[in-house]
């Protein structure tokens, strides 16, 4: 053999090799061959083409020769490991295979196709492609006179299955778009995209290939495709075909049983594609009667706001309830609608039957109506299973309203923990699991739920002491780690512990993650670290690891930790970049792919200087870090874009493909590289916005397009705006204030707050409110003002009625940066009638608490103390203070010590003298921080051993303050002898022999 690899397409090459040998022996070994290098490719490139070339000479009449499909297929599953390099399909080119040749190598390809992993079939998909763009430039095998073949086929003949592997890109390569349009519609083209699961971008683009003039009917839009039909498509659809095309979306868009990527189930609430298709066919119909909407099914999820409040007859959705309870997916926005409309109907909700009808409407109810149920009520709905698993996703504080509610219906904290489904249990107020002295949750109650980390900490407390066996408890409970409850646990247990926590993959914080790395490494590193939870390395020093193992392997263990755990600028993660460079022997800035390999998530955090020097390598994987990037991070990934020196090309040259890969990095673009994407790739792509992308990164995108290109001219208005959609984003702010009606504006804020408008877009539909509503915003519009909040004025708030807590924690969350717009907020809450109930003090929360006045303080229930969360009084003054004290001691006078004195000990400062020597002969331990709060004429009639009670194990830090207010009155006023007796250097009392003369009566 000649020194050096031949050529890969050297015919003389190919046959030195494969001439001389018998056929049935290639056969037989080609066979063993793909047998043992089924699992992985052992062949490089060079090689693949190298072989195939050869075998294809020999084989490839063999391959025609073959009188079934079977045999044939039988042959290319044995070529498979060949093929798998798309180098391996230019010998097909080379050696002048015909296309009926390759059409059936393709068919026998298809028969092998489901047994083939993604990444194969993607593999052999780019070696189709390689061998269809001869260099003819696409037009191979579409001529006419191909024998034996329709020609309007061609996507059937030459793709096959391996159509599902394209990208919208490569079928444009493949194929021009107008003829791409007549070969989508052909029927066997329509039975082979009806059998695949099409990527959702290739699904969009062949769907609109089907719905461009002169449509298809939609009936013969295959089911797969009918999700990604787009509003344009469903237009002016007859209302009986409409209702068809219904019944299909609704079995196969929004059936749990089926998905449109294939997975056994759909996600909830329904995808964004499935609700903006339901969206699109309903804005073809005029009014909804009650046989309408029960045909509807579960693409009534498609209903506007708009739709429900002005075509749906009171008692047709009365009526309709029954089906309209069943479907999945409402937002809060149409759930409100749906619900005001029942009652405005005369629809009551009084009891369990007609609150249990509600079905998935329950999302939409307010938290005041629920409170004013009987709690027996809403006990024996919850009970209802079917009723129960639509309380999954109604808002949050719903879900705390109906657990108050079960409180109250309840004997016992522990009776409540039971009776809470478990669709409830992320609204339960850790201040309800408060056990009193013998009530305590079975264990199997609380590992059959799924609680929030503070209430899985107090479970944790709870159940630690008294159980032996870790592996009886759930994920849910071992989430509340904490060390101080696991302070009595040796080494050993705590290592078993640990070994748990990653077989029952429990989420764990750094906290919990630092701590958990200190006891298990008491006694050095274990060798069985891969039994312990995975993100404890970032917790362990390289220097002790790497007496049993190597840095590399220290820092890949690190890389495919959750590096998140840690904040991207912390001293750690600094220091464990630092120390990862140095292992690999990184001096300058050059990175690898082998370095960013080891690196994995660390690779996030290196500067601008690596990103100039490795942008081909380093830049995919920033697109997956997520952010926040640094200052220098943007510039240089902006520089290494711009200039094409990317592997993404020049933005000239960008795609929608493109684009989407590139989502993670979309805030690095600056206005040099936006304007120079091509315009119908960003038109495109805007028309193909997913709602869950970041929509401040969106915004800047848009702010930066040119206005000369993009933006329609506002000479005068287009077509009446009719819908609001993402073709508003390019209309200038002009053309937004003359042509957009204000009414359609209002009654669709819940879109507007999913699309990335600019700052000018959003001032022109402030505008639009304030010309609608002069003296006020209605209730609707201030909760759907989203991002247009920043532009409300406090002389607008003045004019609103806020009369739900629904409402005050849209607002207070919205005004979260302006705490003089939050407290007219909370204001215009109580003046329109609101309560200060549980649910309204965890909306307020307490960085509001002390700014109530002593009047609205004075209106909460002791009750509402209790169930509401953790409040922090100490910004309070006195007299709020002592307002607050007394309520907060009948909130917890059923608790037992010590826990009545933890739910207490933010209250003291409002404590009177007589129930500070009560605590006094409790052993509290109470630190100086919360002593040093108490009121000082509280303090001052205590005596040094009332004090010494008081303080316990913290007596000592007396002496520290004993010159700060209220220690020095109060030390000023107490005998010496007396001071002295508390042994801590106490001095400056009255000496021993004086006498202490009362000079406040003179009678």
């Amino acid at each position: 053999m000649a020194s050096g690899l031949p050529s890969a397409l050297d015919p003389a090459y190919s046959i030195l090799l494969f001439s001389k040998i018998d056929l049935l022996v290639i056969e037989a070994t080609l066979k063993k061959f793909s047998q043992q290098s089924s699992a992985q490719t052992v062949l490089s490139d060079q090689w693949a083409a190298v072989l195939f070339n050869g075998l294809w000479m020999r084989l490839g009449p063999a391959f025609q020769a073959r009188e079934t499909q079977a045999t044939r297929s039988q042959l290319l599953s044995w070529l498979q490991p060949f093929l798998l390099h798309p180098v391996a399909f230019d010998c097909l080119t080379a050696q002048n295979t015909s296309c009926q040749t390759f059409h059936n190598l393709i068919s026998a390809l298809n028969d092998i196709y489901s047994s083939l992993e993604v990444e194969k079939q993607r593999k052999i998909f780019e070696g189709m492609e390689s061998f269809l763009l001869q260099e003819d430039s696409g037009s191979h095998c579409q001529g006419e006179a191909v024998p034996g073949l329709n020609s309007s086929s061609w996507l059937a003949n030459y793709l096959g299955f391996f159509l599902e592997r394209a990208t919208v890109e490569e079928l444009k390569r493949l194929v021009d778009e107008p003829k791409l349009q007549i070969l989508a519609r052909d029927p066997a083209a329509l039975r082979l995209v009806s059998q695949l699961h099409l990527m959702p971008e290739l699904a969009r683009f062949y769907t609109a290939l089907l719905t461009s003039p002169p449509s298809l009917n939609l009936s013969r839009i295959p089911d797969n495709l009918i999700c990604y039909l787009s509003p344009e498509a469903l237009r002016n659809t007859k209302v009986e075909d409409a209702l068809a095309l219904a019944q299909r979306l609704s079995k196969v868009c929004f059936d749990p049983r089926l998905q449109l990527d294939g997975n056994k189930s759909v996600p909830e609430p329904p995808s964004w594609e499935a609700k903006q298709v339901a969206s699109g066919l309903l804005s073809s119909f005029g009014n909804f009667s009650e046989a309408i909407l029960r045909r509807l099914g579960q693409t009534a999820v498609g209903l506007s706001v708009p739709q429900i409040e002005g075509k749906i007859g009171g008692q047709d959705l009365v009526a309709a309830l029954p089906t309209l309870a069943q479907v999945k997916g409402w937002s809060t926005g149409q759930a409100r609608a749906l619900i005001q409309k029942l009652l405005d109907s005369g629809y009551e909700v009084l009891n369990v039957q007609s609150l249990t009808a509600l079905g998935s409407l329950v999302a939409g109810l307010s938290s005041t109506l629920l409170q004013s149920l009987p709690p027996d009520v809403v006990l024996e709905a919850v009970k209802k299973p079917e009723f129960a698993q639509h309380l999954t996703h109604i808002p949050a504080m719903l879900k705390t309203a109906f657990v108050e509610q079960l409180a109250l219906a309840v004997p016992s904290p522990t009776a409540l923990v039971r009776a809470v489904p478990d669709t409830l249990t992320s609204g339960i107020p850790s201040a309800m699991l408060v056990f009193s002295s013998g009530d305590h949750p079975r264990l199997d109650d609380l590992n059959s739920q799924k609680w929030t980390q503070v209430q899985a900490a107090m479970f944790f407390d709870e159940v630690i002491k008294n159980v032996s066996d870790f592996n009886s408890l759930s994920p849910y409970i071992l989430h509340g780690f904490t060390c101080a409850s696991a302070s009595s646990l040796n080494v050993e247990q705590v290592r078993q512990l640990a070994m748990i926590m990653k077989k029952k993959n429990v989420t764990l914080e750094a906290e919990q993650l630092s701590c958990l790395a200190k006891k298990v490494t008491e006694d050095g590193i274990p060798e069985d670290l891969d039994k312990y939870p995975r993100d404890i390395v970032l917790f362990l020093s390289l220097s002790t690891y790497t007496k049993t193992g190597d840095c590399k392997h220290f820092f890949i263990r690190v890389g495919e930790s959750n590096l998140d755990v840690l904040q991207k600028d912390s001293p750690l993660r600094s220091k464990l970049l630092s120390e990862a460079l140095t292992c690999l022997g990184i001096l300058g800035t050059h990175i690898s792919k082998e370095d960013i390999r080891i690196l994995g998530q660390l690779a996030c955090d290196l500067d601008g200087r690596y990103i100039n020097n490795s942008a081909e390598v380093l830049l995919p994987r920033l697109e997956q870090c997520g952010g926040p990037f640094s200052l220098d991070q943007k510039e240089a990934a902006n520089l290494a874009l711009y200039s094409g020196a990317s592997p993404y090309g020049p933005p000239s040259r960008w795609s929608v493909s493109t684009l989407n890969a590139l989502r993670g990095l979309l805030p690095v673009f600056d206005r040099r590289i936006i304007r120079n994407i091509p315009q119908n790739v960003v038109i495109s792509w805007l028309n193909l916005l997913d709602p869950s992308w970041p929509r401040q990164n969106l915004r800047a995108f848009i702010q930066n397009l040119p206005s000369s290109r993009y933006r329609r001219a506002a000479a005068q208005c287009p077509e009446e705006i009719t819908e609001i959609n993402e073709d508003l984003v390019i209309f200038s702010e002009k053309e937004l204030r003359e042509c957009l009606n204000a009414s359609l504006l209002a009654a669709n804020l819940d879109k507007i707050k999913t699309l990335p408008f600019t700052y000018e877009q959003e001032r022109a539909f402030k505008n639009k409110l304030d010309e609608l509503y002069p003296n006020g915003y209605p209730e609707f519009v201030i909760n759907n003002l989203g991002s247009l909040f920043k532009l409300v004025t406090p002389e607008d708030i003045r004019k609103w009625n806020v009369t739900s807590v629904e409402s005050l924690d849209t607002l207070l969350k919205a005004s979260s940066e302006n705490d003089d717009l939050a407290m007219l907020v909370i204001n215009r809450y109580i003046q329109s009638g609101g309560p200060l109930n549980v649910t309204a003090l965890n909306v307020i929360g307490s960085k509001y608490f002390c700014r109530l006045t002593e009047e609205q303080l004075n209106s909460i229930q002791p009750s509402a103390l209790r169930m509401a969360n953790s409040l922090n009084p100490s910004a309070c003054s006195q007299s709020q203070k002592n307002i607050l004290y007394p309520k907060a001691k009948i909130a917890f006078q059923d608790i037992s010590f010590p826990k009545y004195y933890k739910l207490i000990q933010p209250y003291l400062g409002g404590a009177p003298t007589q129930d500070l020597k009560d605590l006094s002969q409790k052993n509290v331990n109470m630190d100086m921080e919360t002593f040093m709060k108490l009121q000082e004429k509280a303090i001052l009639p205590l005596t040094p051993e009332e004090v010494r009670g008081l303080l316990g194990q913290n007596l000592k830090g007396l002496k520290a303050e004993e010159k700060n207010s209220p220690i020095r009155e109060w030390i000023i006023k107490q005998r010496q002898e007396s001071l002295n007796a508390l042994g801590i250097g106490l001095t400056g009392g009255i000496p021993n022999g004086y006498i202490i003369i009362n000079l406040g009566n003179k009678n």
